[in-house]
């Protein structure tokens, strides 16, 4: 089993990623870690991921930029999918911006293919099934959120073209103020295997101002990120 980050240069992401990868090493040898940095480059990133051991693997951006939210700048890329060409028969994905509290081993077993967490905030079901009959992919009633994933069985490798391809399609789904198409093109892209859904204690969302953390992995939402990572690790 090898795990994965995706960071670049950008706002915290680095200093968010050094301190996840810190926890993640209480469980994980630093030699199974590999860190996908993608533009923009910073030299004493570099220097300093390159100090934690692990596997830095130096790519350029694979799409354009977009936004997630409405009137947010342009500045997310599609590159979660680098996972897929991890020579490995099992794959973890990371967010930069989490943290591993418990053995997370206890998520990673088990029967299935993929295993995520529903994504908080739901799916539009008529839209999002008419998405899935487009494309005549097999139904998946909800949308994986795309903080912590697991793949086994090597389909992180089948579906590494056909994810992409998603990514850059237009798949006429939208919600609100949002646009999730990495995640929306993942759910096309396992639906058809055994997947199986996180619960809430395997990966904890936060969205309070004053973290409480529990769980195996914890993923924070807060206005004030370094005050969260004081509070939590002190190394």
């Amino acid at each position: 089993t090898e795990f994965v980050y995706t960071i670049s240069s950008r706002k915290l992401m680095v200093e968010q990623a050094t301190k996840s990868i810190k926890t993640l090493k209480n469980h994980v040898s630093p030699e199974k870690i590999n860190v996908f940095y993608t533009p923009p480059y910073d030299e004493h990133d570099e220097e300093q991921l390159e100090k934690l051991g692990v596997n830095l693997i130096k790519k350029q951006n694979q799409t354009e930029s977009f936004n997630i939210n409405t009137g947010d700048e342009e500045g997310h890329y599609v590159e979660k999918t680098n996972l897929c060409n991890i020579e490995s028969e099992n794959v973890v994905f990371l967010d930069c911006d989490t943290l591993i509290l418990e053995d997370i081993w206890k998520v990673i077993e088990g029967d299935f293919e993929f295993k995520a967490r529903p994504g908080d905030a739901g799916v539009h079901e008529e839209n999002w099934r008419k998405m899935f009959e487009r494309f005549d992919e097999e139904y998946m009633d909800w949308m994986p959120n795309a903080g912590f994933l697991i793949f086994k069985n090597e389909i992180h490798k089948q579906i590494g073209e056909k994810w992409l391809n998603y990514t850059n399609k237009d798949l006429k789904y939208e919600r609100k103020n949002m646009n999730h198409q990495e995640q929306y093109a993942l759910a096309l892209s396992v639906s058809e295997y055994n997947i199986q859904k996180m619960t809430e204690d395997e990966h904890v969302m936060e969205w309070a101002d004053k973290p409480n953390a529990t769980g195996t992995v914890y993923h924070y939402i807060t206005p004030n990120p370094q005050t969260f990572w004081e509070h939590l690790i002190t190394s």
